[in-house]
């Protein structure tokens, strides 16, 4: 089963209510949860970090990146 999982917690991830892997039934779900979390970090964390989903060995993975 595909996961969403995130490539490594910031300060702004550890600090929220999301978790940091989940299990989908298929890919796209997982690819729709993955962009959903990509979207409200982006517009709701501090902007330290730009996040991206990313297909890797059949799960979602949120890559981290520092913005700027």
């Amino acid at each position: 089963m595909p996961l969403v999982k995130m490539e490594k917690e910031c300060k702004c991830f550890q600090e929220s209510d999301l978790v940091a892997i989940e299990e989908f039934d298929t890919i796209d779900e997982a690819l729709e949860r993955a962009n959903e979390k990509c979207s409200f970090m982006n517009d709701n964390f501090c902007g330290k970090h730009h996040f991206r989903a990313v297909y890797e060995d059949g799960n979602m993975i949120i890559k981290v990146e520092m913005n700027g």
